[in-house]
Parts: structure tokens; C-alpha cells; sequence
């Protein structure tokens, strides 16, 4: 009885839990339909609108199950948007050939209602921006009686499939993370109608879900710098000038994001007014693009399985001629002046160790590829006889070929430990006829060296002491900073030489001598900016040349008229190619390739700012302000540097983008202290044995004389960032002070001793920056000068970020000091970009790297932790993420 009674209660207690499921199942579906999807914080009231527009679905699209769907049409592109933002009156081309315009139309109750044409299938966009002013999470909610997609900047947020009862229908919803600035938003919606279509709406708002702060929604373009501003927007490179002036070529390089795949294409313009001649657009497996010396002719080498060819393009007839084929491991060549032959070289390399183990030559064999040697060769032209002009225990590279083409000024260098720099090199007459050669000159720090048009005289830069004391002029005792390059004029027939920069400034970095000889093209680094001057030989004599522009990146002379070629840019405005004549002294703008893109980027002002030292030092400066700048609110700043033996360049961009840090809300000072080339030869000496004893000291006089000049900037929220020898500087300067609220050091230096003997360039760097000094007789340097000895001073929160691959500052500079803060419980955290050398030059993980460092300082000095803790979640004790998804 009871067993019976038992399985009937158990029956019927199976069926009270089904009917119990299948009411709360119903009873959640009726709450499903009642509920209403969240009011958001804003609606768009008003649109860009393109369309609608006629889109027919493809042909035999009724064909069995292939009939085309809504879904489908959404994922059709109707029309291209990734050219110019969308704006009032702008149009678009179809295919076709017809335009249609961006208009603006008002959204009314409950949404946008758009006019349908039910005779055939149609797309419409809306556009319009969104602004935030820090790193938000926003939720998308959109509801429509027809397909559609919104996206924001390009990535999808909202689809809805298929039509939907739009008064009913609940609203879908996606989110999506937004930096500051202005983001796109566009909707894209297709209709396909039938007998039962409704009206065509459209409803879109949005929330922000991180901050009470409502994001701001209009439908004007004008925005601040992104990223994208910085690594898509095209840059000019492989400048060369025509011999007689009349042409220059160059390439035009750009990005795609999301994979930040190049397209590059090669141009020539008129020099005289910047008309477009030709365009190359297959670039690959081509390099070393240069003029021959006569006619309009352009020579370059394309490459295949590793052999190299040598080809000539003639401007004017089309026709390509092969010059030399098939040479293995090719890597440079250079033109006779009359084009009778080619010197190219031809690299050799190392046998393999068989059985994986090394011994060392010297210090320069810990270098990848240092056993390797590249040897000079000749071919005749058009005839194709070669021969072989170089051999020996050293690499021999070509520096210039005499104007009568009868002999080459060649280098050869190799390793000395007895002296300064280590290494010693050769400049060298080599007769073409007897293959004689002749030693002009044994010295180090050799740069550059090519002969005067008559051929009489050679021109050198170099170093200030590469010809003893020629070079500079300081006071006893005083050590002059090698890397402060000078230029001289060598007399090969008496060996004598003259220093034409030694009361010059500007420390040199490009020299030219064109016909007829009687000046000498200079591009010069004076203070923050790269300029151009003549040199007259004769009245040994500077004149600066104004160009619209800071920096100079690159240039190219002619040879045989005085018209020169330049890329230069400005903090406040990217990269252009000019001309310049020389004899008339006009400076005309070739082209501007990032006009288009920077049309609505508003850039902050530059202005200058300069201290002086207790010393009575002249510290230059600048500051960078936020586009939309306001004296009287407060504001974060980011204080930069470098402090090593170059000054931080007013160019735009770049690895270290000032523009774009203050377009994310920060009043950015960068300082050039003591040290630097470009100021004299008495101010970049004092970089010698220094080591950031005098630098640190500016820094912190500098901020503190800033601020003090500055009330809108907050003192309690300044920080500082540096790289390299100014990563070396953030690491030091932290042991002295707790004035910055943050700091971030990128591959910097945590012990000298350390750098000098493992990484590569350690013990070359400091036979300038510590010359004659080594961990055995300079305590004071390379110890109570190394941050990790002071690490328990540190009590500023340190991002430390290292490519793993660096091979100049080795990685473990920065191990060592995140150790050291680790176990002291220091606010330290260390990111390693994998694969990556002293440079960030991976397009997905610049982006990344990019970020933590804005997204660091927005944790400490906005007090807005989310965007760093998106990408990098608090650990709990363990060291384990405390967020799923965590990277």
C-alpha cells in the first residue's frame, strides 16, 4: 500500500513540476513581452541621410531557395564611406557614374520615418557622431520595422535580420567602447517590400554605461586626433631628385587598419609646379629607386629568390632596359657621373657554426650578422662587363665616385678596443685603372663623405674629434659629445682639413654639393627643429633657408642644378613635399597627402617655453595644448623628455605623439635639457659623464618653474613619461621626487652597468655618453646614477613597457626593476611587447602599447581607471584576473 501510494505521490508530484515549469516558463515570455527595453540616456533628433536608394536584388535571385533576403541586401556595399566623413552636401558616387548627396532630415516621434518607393528593394544611411569626452562603454539600442546594422566607426554594435512590427517590436541592443573623441555613427538599413509592409522607421540612442556624463550627439565632422591619425595617415618617403632638377620621385605609404596592412605607391611631379607625371603603383619586390644621370630616366632593383636585378625605366618612352640580372645578394649601387658604369655590392655570408656553438671574435661579433661582408663590384654600361672591385678581411661600402669617373671614395671599418669609439675606420682613394689604394684619412666617427663637383675636395661629416681638436673648440679638460655631427672639407692631395661647423650651432645631419660647386646644401638640427642652409664656400658663410615647416625628414639635392626636394612637418601639421630654389629662393608646397584626412582634426596650439637654470643654463621648451583648452578649468599634464644626446623635435606624430596625448585631454611640456645636440658644442659636452645629473635636476626645476608659470595645470596630477635614455630618466628622476603622479619609462636603462656590457650598443653608446668611464673607475656613475640601486625610494606608480626583442636596451633593464618594486609592494606594472626591437613597430600592437600609455595616466591622473582596467582587469593575490576575458 504504502509502495503503491508512494509511486502515485510520485506521479503526481512529476506532473504538479511540469505544469510548475510550464507556468513559469509563460509567465516569464509575458514578462518578456512587457518588459521595455531601458529609456537611453540620449536619441539621435536628427540625421545625416543618404537615400533612399534603389537597390535591385541580383537576377534569378527567385530561383529555388536562393531568394534573396533582407540580410542579404545588409551585407551588399551599396556604397563606399571610407573616403571623406559624411557631411551636409557632400556626395557620393554610384555605380554608374550618378552622385547622391548627404542631406539632413529631423527625426519626429517615435523615429526617423523614411520615404519607400514599394516598386523595388532600397538602401538608406543615416549618419551622424557621437562624442565622448574619456574612455566609455556605451550601449547601442535600435529598434527598426525593416534590416538593419548600426556600426560605430566602421564595427558592427546592432543587427536586426528582418522586418519586425515596429510600434511592438522590443528594441536590440549591443555595446561598444569608445576612446575620447568623436566616433561615426552609421545605420544602414535595407527594405525589401511586400504587400504587408508597414511604414519604413528607424529608432537609435545610445547610454553611457561608466559614467554620468551623456555622450553628445551632432552631425558636425570636426573632431580631435586618434591614433589612427597617427599611424594611417600617408607619409612620404625615397626622395630623389632628377639630375637636372626638372623631376622628383618619391613614394606614398599608408595603412589600413584593422591589420594595418601598406599599400605604397611610387609618384614623380614636376619640381616646378608639383604636376603629377606618373604613378607606380607595383611596388613589390622593388627597392633602391634612383635617377641615372642622364635623361629622365629612374633605375631600381627588383628582387627575386635573393638575387637582385637591375633595371632602367625611361620616363619618356616607357621602356624598361635590364642593366644587370640575376646577382646574388645584391644589396646597393650607385651611378658613375656619366653614366658609363654601375658600382653595386654584393653581401657574403658567414659560414654556419655546424654544431651551434660560438666563439666570440670581439665585442662587435655579439652582433646578428657581424661575420658577414659586403664587397664592391662594377658593371659597364650598356655593355654588362663586370668584374669585381673589393676584397679582404673587412666589408668595403662606397661613399662616392669621382666626377671623372676614374676612382671611388670607399670606406672600410673595423674593431679597435684601445681607444674611443672602439672601432676605427678608413677612407679610402681606390684607382679604378691600377686598383691602387690609397688611405686618405684612419679616424673614427666617420658619417658621410663625397666629392666636391670639380673633385678637388672631399666632404666629410663626422665627428667633433674624428680630426682631433679641428672639430670643436672647448675648454681644457672638457670632452666633446661625439654624436654633435660636424662637417669639414678634406683636401686629398695635401690631407689637409677644415671644420666649416666648429662656431655652427646647428649640429649637422645631411650635406650636399651640387653643381656649380660654389655652395654647399646643409640640413641641420638647430634646437627643436630640422633646417635648411647654404654653406658659400668662398665667403665661408650660413644662410638659413625659411621653409613653411619644423622638421625636415628627408631631402634630396640635385646634382646638377641648386633645386632641392624635402618632407617636412610641424607639430601642429603632418608631413608635406616642398621644393626649394635655391637660386631664387622660392619655396613652393608639392603636395599635401594628408590634407583630406586632417580637414576637421583639430590640433591644439604649440607654443614656445623656456627657463633658465640656477646655472644661468637656457632650458628650451614647449608646450602642447589641448584642442579645446579652457585657462580657466584645471588640467592634467603629461611632462616629456629625453635627455640624451638629441632634442625632442617639434615634427608631428611620431612615436611619442605629443598632438595626439593632448588631444586626450592634457596640457603636455616637453623640455630639452642639458645634453642635446643642436645648441652648441659647449651644451651638448655637458651629456658627457653626466649620466641625468644635471637632467634630473632641470626636470624637476622645469616642472616645478612650470607650474609655477601655469595655474591651470594641476600639480597634484602631473606626469611623466620618457624612452630609451629618457626611459633611463623616468627611472631616475622617480628615485628623487614624488611630485609625479605617474610615471612610464618605455625600454629604459635600470643600471648602467648592465646596459654597457649586454646590450649591443651599451659600450658604444657610453664611449661618448661615458667616455673613458667604466663600472671600475666610475662608481658614482654607474652605480649611485642606476635607478635600481635607489628602487626603494620609488613610491610613484611605474608602467614599465619593453619590447622583448630589444636588442639596444636589453629587456632586462626593465625585469630588473619590476622585481625590485615587486618585492618592495610598489605600484608597478610591466608590459612586455613580444617580438618586438627598440621600436614598436607592429601595427596591432603599436595600438595597443599606444593606449596603455594614455589609459595609465587616465588611471592616475583623471582618476578614471576603467579604460586600463578594460584592458588590463585588477588581480586578486593570486595574480589571477579578477574579469573574465582578461588579457
Amino acid at each position: 500500500m504504502t509502495i503503491i501510494n508512494r509511486y502515485r505521490s510520485a506521479s503526481f508530484g512529476g506532473l504538479v513540476v511540469i505544469l510548475f515549469v510550464a507556468f513559469v516558463f509563460a509567465a516569464l515570455a509575458l514578462a518578456d513581452e512587457k518588459e521595455e527595453t531601458p529609456e537611453p540616456d540620449v536619441r539621435f533628433e536628427e540625421w545625416l541621410l543618404l537615400g533612399p536608394l534603389a537597390t535591385p536584388v541580383p537576377a534569378f535571385s527567385a530561383d529555388g531557395d536562393s531568394t534573396t533576403k533582407p540580410a542579404d541586401l545588409l551585407g551588399y556595399r551599396h556604397v563606399s564611406l571610407g573616403g571623406a566623413l559624411p557631411v551636409k552636401g557632400a556626395a557620393i558616387s554610384l555605380v554608374g557614374g550618378s552622385d547622391v548627396t548627404w542631406t539632413v532630415t529631423a527625426v519626429a516621434e517615435p523615429g526617423i520615418t523614411l520615404s519607400s518607393d514599394e516598386s523595388s528593394a532600397q538602401v538608406a544611411y543615416l549618419a551622424a557622431y557621437l562624442d565622448v569626452d574619456r574612455w566609455t562603454k556605451v550601449e547601442v539600442s535600435a529598434k527598426g520595422s525593416d534590416a538593419f546594422e548600426v556600426t560605430i566607426d566602421g564595427e558592427s554594435v546592432v543587427k536586426q535580420k528582418e522586418t519586425a512590427d515596429f510600434d511592438d517590436a522590443k528594441a536590440k541592443t549591443g555595446t561598444a567602447k569608445l576612446e575620447r573623441g568623436k566616433h561615426l555613427v552609421v545605420v544602414k538599413t535595407v527594405r525589401i517590400p511586400d504587400d504587408e509592409s508597414a511604414a519604413w522607421q528607424m529608432d537609435v540612442g545610445v547610454s553611457a554605461k561608466n559614467t554620468d556624463d551623456e555622450p553628445v550627439l551632432s552631425l558636425n565632422p570636426s573632431r580631435i586626433m586618434t591614433i589612427g591619425d597617427v599611424l594611417d595617415a600617408p607619409s612620404i618617403g625615397g626622395v630623389d631628385v632628377s639630375p637636372d632638377g626638372e623631376y622628383v620621385t618619391f613614394t606614398i605609404s599608408r595603412r589600413t587598419p584593422p591589420e594595418g596592412t601598406r599599400d605604397t605607391r611610387r609618384e614623380i611631379r614636376r619640381i616646378s609646379n608639383g604636376s603629377l607625371e606618373k604613378t607606380i603603383r607595383d611596388m613589390s619586390d622593388t627597392s633602391d629607386w634612383q635617377w641615372a644621370p642622364t635623361g629622365h630616366r629612374l633605375s631600381y632593383i627588383m628582387t627575386s629568390d635573393d638575387k637582385g636585378t637591375i633595371r632602367v625605366l625611361d620616363l619618356e618612352t616607357g621602356a624598361v632596359e635590364t642593366v644587370v640580372e640575376g646577382i646574388e645578394h645584391l644589396s646597393g649601387y650607385d651611378w658613375s657621373p656619366n653614366g658609363t658604369f654601375i658600382a653595386y655590392s654584393v653581401d657574403v655570408e658567414a659560414e654556419k657554426s655546424e654544431t651551434g656553438v660560438q666563439r666570440l671574435r670581439g665585442l662587435s661579433d655579439r652582433r646578428a650578422g657581424e661575420r658577414d661582408r659586403s664587397f664592391l663590384h662594377l658593371t659597364s654600361v650598356p655593355a654588362g662587363t663586370m668584374r669585381r672591385v673589393t676584397a679582404g678581411e673587412h666589408s668595403t661600402w662606397l661613399y662616392d665616385i669621382h666626377p671623372d669617373g676614374k676612382s671611388l671614395l670607399i670606406g672600410r671599418s673595423y674593431e679597435e678596443l684601445s681607444r674611443r669609439p672602439y672601432s676605427r675606420s678608413e677612407l679610402v682613394h681606390l684607382d679604378l685603372a691600377t686598383q691602387e689604394a690609397e688611405i686618405l684619412a684612419e679616424a673614427h666617427w666617420i658619417g658621410t663623405a663625397q666629392y666636391s663637383p670639380d673633385g678637388k675636395t672631399i666632404l666629410i661629416t663626422a665627428s667633433p674629434t674624428t680630426f682631433g681638436d679641428v672639430g670643436y673648440d672647448l675648454a681644457s679638460g672638457v670632452i666633446p659629445n661625439d654624436y654633435d655631427t660636424q662637417a669639414y672639407l678634406f683636401d686629398p692631395a695635401t690631407k689637409d682639413v677644415t671644420s666649416i661647423t666648429k662656431n655652427f650651432n646647428p649640429t649637422v645631419r645631411s650635406v650636399y654639393w651640387p653643381e656649380p660647386g660654389n655652395s654647399v646644401v646643409v640640413v641641420a638640427q638647430e634646437s627643436e627643429s630640422v633646417r635648411l642652409y647654404t654653406y658659400d664656400v668662398k665667403r665661408k658663410k650660413f644662410t638659413t633657408i625659411d621653409v613653411d615647416a619644423d622638421v625636415i625628414h628627408r631631402s634630396d639635392v640635385a646634382r646638377g642644378k641648386p633645386v632641392v626636394a624635402l618632407v617636412a612637418s610641424s607639430a601642429d601639421h603632418p608631413n608635406r613635399l616642398y621644393s626649394v630654389d635655391l637660386r631664387r629662393g622660392k619655396v613652393t608646397t608639392l603636395l599635401d597627402p594628408g590634407k583630406e584626412r586632417f580637414e576637421n582634426v583639430r590640433i591644439g596650439k604649440v607654443e614656445s617655453w623656456d627657463f633658465t637654470t640656477e646655472s644661468g643654463t637656457a632650458i628650451v621648451g614647449r608646450i602642447h595644448y589641448p584642442p579645446d583648452f579652457d585657462d580657466s578649468r584645471e588640467w592634467p599634464c603629461i611632462v616629456y623628455y629625453y635627455g640624451g644626446t638629441s632634442p625632442v623635435s617639434r615634427s608631428f606624430g611620431g612615436r611619442y605623439p605629443k598632438n595626439l596625448w593632448a588631444a586626450m585631454g592634457y596640457v603636455v611640456y616637453v623640455l630639452q635639457p642639458s645634453g642635446a645636440t643642436g645648441y652648441g658644442q659647449e651644451f651638448s659636452a655637458l651629456h658627457v659623464n653626466d649620466w641625468g645629473k644635471i637632467v634630473a635636476d632641470e626636470i624637476v626645476d622645469g616642472t616645478k618653474k612650470f607650474l609655477e608659470a601655469h595655474p591651470f595645470v594641476d600639480e597634484d596630477r602631473v606626469g611623466c613619461i620618457g624612452a630609451s635614455f629618457g626611459g633611463f630618466m623616468t627611472q631616475l628622476l622617480v628615485t628623487k621626487t614624488d611630485m609625479f603622479a605617474a610615471a612610464v619609462s618605455h625600454a629604459g636603462i635600470s643600471s648602467i652597468s648592465s646596459y654597457w656590457g649586454e646590450g649591443y650598443w651599451g659600450f658604444g653608446y657610453n664611449s661618448v655618453s661615458a667616455a673613458n668611464s667604466f663600472p671600475w673607475n666610475r662608481r658614482d656613475i654607474y652605480v649611485d646614477q642606476s635607478p635600481l640601486f635607489s628602487a626603494d625610494k620609488i613610491h610613484t606608480p611605474l608602467l614599465l613597457l619593453h619590447g622583448t626583442d630589444d636588442t639596444n636596451v636589453p629587456p632586462g633593464e626593465s625585469e630588473q626593476m619590476y622585481a625590485a618594486l615587486k618585492l618592495l609592494e610598489r605600484e608597478v606594472e610591466y608590459l612586455r611587447i613580444e617580438g618586438q626591437n627598440h621600436w614598436i613597430v607592429d601595427y596591432k600592437k603599436r595600438i595597443v602599447w599606444s593606449n596603455a600609455i594614455v589609459s595609465w595616466f587616465d588611471r592616475y591622473l583623471k582618476d578614471q581607471p576603467d579604460w586600463w582596467n578594460d584592458m588590463y582587469p585588477p588581480l586578486d593575490d593570486d595574480g589571477k584576473d579578477t574579469t573574465a576575458g582578461a588579457r
